[in-house]
């Protein structure tokens, strides 16, 4: 009988969920879910991304009007994929970096008349260039744009989800994309799970 109870109580030890508790996020650690995007695959693709873009010849040893590093506009990351988040979760991250590095001071599109592509932008520069109403320092050098597509597929009972991620820096005077980047975060299993 002792026996009994006593594993009576291991099983019902072992059926006790988890406390909530702090992890952290470059760990890898964290809920690993099939159907939509995690914080840490906006970390990864991040990560990965800028490095390229501090790395690339388009920001070395350019120099705005003024002298001062490149201003960089942030234009639209569209969301391609089934799940509903914000773009900025990877966008942001970004520019955090790129601006702490100082390769390059970072404006966001409604500074610039909610222009939100390069075409838009070159508009707005040659308009403010003509008319003279504008400080050079405030119209871009390059916009930063880019999407984030999905890509699912299953084999029995595996399921695989892929999120690709894309940008492109075009430099507003010629209209030329002179970085491109693009990162896949692929993720597989049969069910969601905690990662480690």
């Amino acid at each position: 009988m002792r026996t009994l109870l006593l594993a009576a109580a291991l099983a019902l030890a072992g059926c006790q969920s988890k406390d909530a508790a702090y992890i952290d996020p470059a760990s890898g650690a964290g809920v690993v879910s099939l159907d939509q995007i995690n914080i840490q695959d906006f970390a990864n693709a991040a990560d990965g991304m800028l490095q390229s873009l501090v790395d690339s010849p388009a920001l070395a040893g350019k120099k705005a009007k003024d002298g001062g590093a490149p201003i960089l506009m942030v234009g639209r990351v569209r969301n391609d994929t089934a799940g509903n988040f914000d773009t900025d979760l990877l966008v942001k991250r970004m520019t955090v970096s790129v601006t702490r590095s100082g390769k390059a001071r970072v404006a966001k599109a409604a500074g610039f008349g909610g222009a939100e592509d390069p075409a838009a932008a070159e508009a707005r520069r040659a308009a403010a260039l003509e008319s003279g109403t504008s400080a050079p320092a405030l119209i871009p050098d390059y916009t930063l744009s880019g999407k984030i597509l999905e890509v699912r597929a299953q084999a029995g009972s595996t399921r695989q989800t892929s999120y690709v991620f894309q940008l492109s820096l075009t430099e507003v005077r010629t209209g030329l994309s002179v970085w491109e980047e693009e990162k896949q975060i692929t993720k597989q299993g049969k069910r969601n799970a905690v990662g480690f």
